[in-house]
């Protein structure tokens, strides 16, 4: 007995195996920009980690020696042994890649489908620049919102618009970020065109379920942007010319392997193209991206970044001599995004701990003005928001890695700001609405563990609160996800998410237009809150460079918001009284196929969802479907390179039809004192009947220049709606003269469109 206890005494007192560190960044070996989500494993072990949004990496060990693959989807795939002695910084610079086939590439398609299936993430989506823009769209013009909505869960507004409803939620559900700063509004010309300029773009990042702690804010969806940093090595230029606007963007070294710029502009002129025609059409958009990095050491780094964008009306009509009743009218608007974001990056010294640091300022506004007949009026709206955030990120080892940090947002809320002049003051007095402020604070912490080679988990806890106009709010959100290997490249997934939301909009019209306010929760507008439950199994396919996923969910929602009937929305300060309160739930289930590498890419996903919401006050109290609930949603989306300079890409949606509530008849009040008859109609129940469903082919062809020695060129041939069955878009009603129908009037037919694309 005694030698036994000497035995585990002297065990006890033998230190642990030393542990090193290989850190670094990975990086586009043409431009030294950082790539994100690159897989680096030790082919010994089996294991590995994926670099951050920052392009960075760490890996513990107890080997002194790694043999190290790092791989990622269209780059080639780089191979070495490294001997460690303590801790070690590497950078690794991957090759774009010239070859489809070969046996260094089959590796990386297996380890990049091996992680992704024994990844906790659910209900995420990486979308690719470069796809958007290969991808048919509205005339010739590449979208990644419109890409978005191509896939499982995720449905499109009205035909042709950047809305977005994810698995049951509303538009304003979704939080969209561009380097970390909100963005209010995400489109130009009423929603026909996205804010993002997809050449500035280096990453989109859209997660639906399976939120990790430091996502909040929102109950549906997150949709993280990040733009290009710049090349570190040369300049370089790309855009376009199309039909309705023009983009260019440049980037290059301000100092070379230390300091970069990125550029880029676009503008419409689709006031100048209707013009040529005789349709006098005085509206355009722009905006303006740009971003700066600066290597202040080797363990500190600095970003900048901006954007600014708005949309333009103006409609100047002068009076005539001879016709004494035209007066003169001046009427316009704008309706802008601007923001700003300061970003510092840090390695402490052990090469585990990553933290990113950020200061980010955003503002929303729009401002409607006019003047006629000696009256001027003005209305204005903003929210404004300063913000600080912090993250860290501690690469323990292989199997953990730990993510912690907080959000400090403070919100500036001016609806309703008025002025007017002349007699229209009588009645419609200045005022310069009520100053709304508001703080949202959250502190989260979240860990991600390998805990058997088979079974990987995510458990994380976010503790969220806002201070408001006459009180406080605070809730715990936890999150938690898992992964099982069930066999060899097959895995079944499970999670769930407690959200919160602090803010909404209000929203008189189903598109987005200048009179749409964003107001934050008050003492009475409680915050909106989601619990989501999903349960999936992923399939990787690498000889046929292919996934699989299928999965469901089920999500239930409270403290949602909708409109009393007759609810005046514009210029009312006292909105609380024209708003009620009711639940939601969502159920559905997700089928995706996705090939990313090969002569032969694209995905085919489909979505059957069923979504109902219950308000005390509407609809007696009973269960009605949502407006978006759409119960199928089928998207086939692929490219195909014919040639070396020909690519052939198209699109086939397939869409259930919205819903709505139709008159299914009317009856006759008399007034005798009057003399009067008035009609009054009579409603079916709420969101009673669907539209019809409707699908489409869009199609496109790229034509590249022959190869030169910088510049490159290409012509894109796109056609949407290829068979010109139009989507309906809206109901009404029309009469035949001995009986009322309803009709659906389409909002786009066939639209053929012409672009060039250059880079050099």
């Amino acid at each position: 007995m005694r030698y036994r206890f000497l035995i585990i005494l002297i065990i006890a007192s033998i230190p642990g195996m030393a542990q090193h560190t290989l850190s670094g960044y990975v990086f586009d070996d043409d431009s030294k920009e950082g790539l994100i989500g690159v897989t680096i494993q030790d082919v010994y072990s089996g294991k590995g980690v994926i670099t951050n949004v920052f392009g960075f990496y760490s890996f513990t060990t107890e080997s002194d020696s790694l043999f190290v693959r790092v791989s990622y989807v269209g780059y080639d795939t780089h191979e070495e042994v490294i001997t460690l002695a303590g801790n070690l910084r590497k950078d690794f610079y991957l090759p774009t890649s010239t070859s489809v086939l070969g046996e260094v590439k089959v590796y990386a398609d297996r380890d990049l489908i091996q992680e992704e299936v024994r990844s906790t993430q659910m209900g995420v989506f990486n979308l690719s620049p470069k796809e958007a823009i290969t991808i048919p769209s509205i005339g010739g013009e590449a979208d990644i919102l419109k890409v978005a909505q191509l896939m499982p869960g995720i449905t499109r507004g009205g035909e042709g618009t950047t809305a977005m409803y994810v698995r049951g939620g509303t538009d304003d559900q979704n939080l969209v970020t561009l380097d970390d700063a909100t963005i209010y509004n995400l489109g130009h010309l009423f929603g026909f065109f996205s804010v993002f300029n997809t050449d500035a773009l280096t990453d989109v990042t859209i997660t639906k379920g399976g939120f990790p702690a430091d996502y909040g804010g929102r109950l549906s969806a997150v949709m993280d942007t990040r733009m290009q940093e710049g090349n570190s090595q040369k300049i370089d230029g790309r855009g376009g010319i199309g039909l309705l606007t023009s983009r260019f963007t440049i980037d290059g070294p301000i100092v070379r392997d230390k300091a970069t710029f990125m550029l880029a502009g676009r503008r419409t002129y689709i006031d100048r193209v209707l013009g040529l025609v005789g349709i006098p059409l005085p509206y355009f958009f722009y905006d303006l991206n740009a971003k700066s990095s600066v290597k202040i050491t080797d363990r500190d780094r600095i970003y900048f970044s901006g954007y600014f964008g708005n949309d333009v009306l103006r409609i100047d009509e002068e009076g005539e001599a001879e016709n004494d009743d035209l007066e003169p009218l001046t009427f316009g608007f704008q309706l802008g995004n601007f923001t700003s974001t300061i970003r510092w990056n840090h390695i402490y010294p052990d090469e585990r701990l990553f933290s990113n640091i950020t200061v980010l300022q955003t503002r929303f506004k729009y401002d409607i003005e006019g003047d006629f007949v000696d009256n001027s009026l003005l209305i204005r709206s903003q929210i404004q928001d300063f913000g600080i955030k912090g993250q860290w990120e501690y690469f323990k080892s292989p199997d953990e890695r730990l993510d912690f940090g907080f959000d400090m947002i403070f919100h500036n809320f001016r609806p309703n700001v008025i002025n007017t002049g002349g007699e229209i003051s009588d009645f419609l007095r200045s005022r310069k609405g009520a100053l709304l402020h508001t703080q949202e604070i959250a502190l989260y912490a979240g860990k991600e563990h390998k805990i058997t080679p088979k079974f990987t988990s995510y458990y994380g806890l976010r503790l969220s609160s806002s201070n408001v106009r006459g009180g406080f709010y605070m809730g715990v959100e936890p999150r938690l996800t898992a992964s099982y290997e069930l066999f060899d490249l097959t895995s079944v997934k499970s999670g769930y998410s407690l959200m919160r939301q602090y803010m909404h909009r209000v929203s008189s019209s189903s598109i987005v237009l200048p009179t749409d306010l964003w107001y934050p929760v008050t003492s009475e507008i409680r915050p909106q809150t989601s619990h989501q439950w999903s349960l999936g199994l992923f399939r990787g396919l690498p000889a046929l460079n292919l996934t699989l996923s299928l999965e469901g969910y089920y999500k239930t929602m409270s403290n949602l918001i909708e409109y009393r009937e007759g609810a005046r929305l514009l210029l009312n300060d006292n909105f609380e009284k024209e708003l009620v309160n009711g639940d939601g739930t969502s159920l559905g289930m997700e089928f995706l196929a996705r090939r990313r590498s090969g002569k032969l890419t694209g995905w085919l996903s489909y979505t059957i969802s069923k979504t109902d919401r219950q308000f005390p006050e509407l609809n007696d109290g009973l269960s009605y479907p949502a407006k978006y609930d759409r119960r199928h949603d089928v998207s086939f989306v692929g490219m195909l390179p014919l040639s070396d300079r020909v690519e052939f890409s198209w699109v086939w949606v397939y869409t259930s039809g919205a819903s709505f509530t139709p008159q299914t008849g009317q009856y006759l009040v008399t007034d005798a004192t009057l003399n009067s008859v008035e009609i009054i109609p009579i409603y079916s129940k709420r969101n009673a009947v669907k539209l019809s469903p409707s699908h489409r082919l869009d199609l496109n062809f790229i034509i590249k220049s022959k190869k030169q020695r910088r510049f490159k060129g290409e012509w894109q041939f796109s056609i949407y709606n290829f068979y010109n069955r139009a989507s309906p878009y809206q109901v009404s009603i029309s009469s035949n003269g001995r009986a009322f129908q309803y009709v659906q009037p389409g909002i786009f037919g066939t639209l053929p469109s012409i672009s060039y694309n250059f880079s050099f």
